[in-house]
């Protein structure tokens, strides 16, 4: 007999978080669960859970304290007899502990993405949460650390569907928007324009690299907060007509299969779940030692793993496969057969084995 589950995403935008749940709910609902969304007002999220047929209810949520959205919450729990309640993104965790408070019988997993340090021990510790899913093993050893209980974490990781790899378009309109050149280097970055995605890192190995490949292009997919600053800093280092910003892009897949480099710049990551992305697409990586990076990428096998905030490193690994093209491709094949070992199946057979746990 399946399961009645409801997730919550207070997400507004669309990052490797809110795919995961579209796999998860999909997934899911194929191997009999019966499963139902709650996210933002005209999220990207709510058009792709539509999209597939599966309930969504669109609930404005301004911040894990909205009492209004807490109570609708606890009323959508109790008129669907949710058995399971998957909170998503760190302000549905407050929001989603309150209204179980109202359906004791209901269950409470918690996913967490990041490897910050938390601020309120309380908040992961209270006795309303059944099971923290980590999306990395760093993750976990970070709550740990906070003085969070082991026996509540468990690691599982993102997961990518290998069948989407299968039917990437032509990027050959690529090159005509961007005025790329198919025979000078491109080298790419996808992430949310973030802090902690540190693309000031990014851009000053750019500058370097640009000094042995002055024709190279240096793609930067996302959106967010840290745009204008960037755009500013490209000014100052006199990369204007090196660096694209695309914005945020739904043909991620075919701007990734563009890139001769796949970078990941960031200081703080919990997995890097576009990661897969880059490998599924046979893609040579140079990321960050940092977070949950080392638990996908394989140092020196899959990719070149480099210290966080080492603008020079980051150069010198970019160098080193741009120079080395039978080593990039090397490392990308071996990308392409590591990533198989992240499948989406994976990742949704050991969420459905923790809520078949907590159910007993």
């Amino acid at each position: 007999m399946g399961y009645r589950i409801l997730h919550v995403n207070t997400a507004k935008n669309w990052r490797g978080g809110e795919q995961q749940v579209v796999y998860l709910v999909e997934s899911l609902q194929s191997r009999g669960h019966s499963n139902f969304v709650v996210c933002q007002p005209k999220s990207v999220l709510e058009e792709k859970v539509s999209s597939l047929k599966i309930p969504v209810f669109s609930l404005p949520m301004r911040g894990e304290w909205d009492i209004i959205a807490a109570i609708k919450l606890a009323k959508i729990i109790k008129k669907n007899n949710i058995q399971i309640l998957h909170l998503h993104t760190a302000h549905a965790h407050t929001l989603g502990l309150f209204a179980a408070k109202f359906n004791p019988a209901c269950k409470v997993v918690v996913s967490r993405r990041v490897d910050f340090h938390i601020r309120s021990r309380f908040k992961y510790n209270r006795r309303g949460i059944d099971k923290i899913i980590t999306v990395s093993e760093q993750i976990k050893r970070v709550l740990i650390e906070d003085g969070i209980k082991s026996e509540k974490i468990i690691a599982v990781h993102s997961g990518v569907d290998l069948e989407r790899f299968n039917k990437t378009k032509s990027n050959d309109y690529l090159y005509k928007e961007f005025n790329l050149d198919s025979n000078v280097p491109i080298v790419g970055i996808v992430a949310a324009l973030a802090p902690h995605k540190d693309h000031q890192n990014f851009l000053y190995a750019a500058n370097m690299v640009k000094k042995n490949y002055p024709q190279a292009k240096f793609l930067i997919v996302g959106e967010g907060e840290l745009e204008e600053d960037l755009k500013n800093l490209c000014h100052q280092l006199g990369l204007e007509k090196e660096v694209i910003f695309s914005g945020f892009r739904k043909d991620s897949l075919e701007i990734i299969s563009t890139f001769d480099v796949f970078v990941l710049s960031s200081y703080l990551e919990g997995m890097g779940s576009v990661l897969l992305e880059a490998m599924a697409l046979a893609k040579p990586i140079v990321a960050t030692r940092t977070g949950g990076i080392p638990e996908v990428v394989l140092n020196g096998v899959t990719g070149i793993l480099v210290p966080p905030k080492n603008s020079e490193e980051l150069a010198d690994g970019i160098l080193q496969l741009l120079k080395d093209n039978v080593l990039a491709k090397e490392m990308g094949m071996k990308g392409k057969e590591r990533v198989k070992e992240f499948s989406k199946e994976r990742m949704v057979g050991k969420t459905e084995k923790i809520y078949k746990e907590i159910l007993k």
